[in-house]
């Protein structure tokens, strides 16, 4: 592989690049933009987000990079309670995340009306009172998510909640980055930083070392929360949900099951090897290349300790 090849999975396109590639599509999310600021305009002018009361009883704002077990996650809190649970997948940075799913709607689903008008509702401010709602971000990097522009909006968007918190979601960089090259994410979302960069900043915000996330924060391992039943009791309290369990063992059907597996062990999760998928990438240089960083290993054994694939992938990078 070239260094142009390596760099260009490495990084994402600019967005003027992406545009060039899809200059129809770009010129609709353009038009969409500057609709979006004149909608938002004439609400903030004529809504007034304490007249509603409670919207949301609990609002999540939910981060992590892609294939860290986001959805697994997601599906076993909603399994956990019978009340209203609300979740909006992959939301933009700065958008509403309402409207985000009302134009996904419009775009890819025209065959269901009804649920785009119940969006185009919500993402007026026409809300259901719900007892969760969470929307997730992806591959984003945090100062960005958690911007002041988009916290001055957020009540009109998904309306006033009576607590909010901020959930991040870790998984070992070996096991991550192996689903992440089968699934083919092998950039971020940011055309500014790799997957390495991401995932220490990742890191850091979890040891609380930065403090992006002004919510009540919330750190998960993935890695604990897929061995350890008594891990996911005190999660579930700590989030105040009752627990149950439910739905630890089905395999989430949305981003396609596991990048390994799909949704072949869908009720049965356990006899995926989902600490063991280093093994498949070890002599990868792509793979070796975005691991070999002494501040990412580190990170790894303060937060995963003797993880599976350490002294594995320690070896194969010549011990950094």
């Amino acid at each position: 592989m070239t260094k142009k090849d390596l760099k260009s999975r490495i990084y994402d396109d600019p967005l003027w690049k992406k545009a060039l590639k899809k200059p129809s599509y770009a010129r609709k999310k353009i038009t969409r933009k500057f609709q979006h600021v004149f909608q938002d305009q004439r609400r903030f002018l004529t809504q007034k987000p304490e007249q509603w009361g409670i919207v949301n009883q609990a609002e999540v704002r939910m981060v992590g990079l892609r294939r860290s077990g986001n959805h697994a996650l997601i599906s076993w809190m909603k399994n956990q309670q019978d009340g209203k649970f609300k979740h909006i997948n992959d939301v933009p940075l700065e958008e509403n995340p309402y409207r985000h799913e009302y134009e996904y709607f419009l775009d890819h689903y025209p065959q269901y009306p009804k649920e785009i008008e119940r969006l185009r509702q919500f993402s007026n401010g026409n809300f259901k009172k719900k007892d969760w709602l969470l929307y997730n971000y992806e591959d984003h990097r945090l100062d960005k998510i958690s911007s002041p522009a988009f916290a001055r909006k957020r009540d009109w968007y998904v309306g006033p909640s009576a607590r909010r918190i901020d959930l991040i979601i870790m998984r070992d960089p070996f096991n991550l980055l192996a689903s992440r090259i089968k699934k083919g994410f092998t950039s971020v979302k940011s055309s500014q930083v790799s997957f390495t960069d991401l995932w220490i900043a990742y890191a850091r915000e979890y040891l609380n070392e930065t403090n992006f996330l002004t919510e009540t924060k919330v750190c998960i391992s993935y890695n604990r929360w897929i061995q350890d039943v008594e891990y996911r009791r005190l999660l579930a309290e700590q989030l105040g949900l009752p627990f149950t369990d439910d739905g630890f063992t089905k395999v989430a059907r949305r981003a396609g099951g596991s990048s390994f597996d799909g949704t072949t062990h869908d009720g049965d999760a356990a006899k995926m090897d989902l600490t063991g998928r280093w093994r498949h990438y070890l002599n990868d240089e792509l793979y070796q290349t975005l691991l070999k960083n002494k501040t990412l290993i580190s990170y790894t054994e303060r937060i995963f300790g003797d993880v599976s694939g350490l002294t594995e992938v320690q070896s194969a990078l010549g011990q950094l």
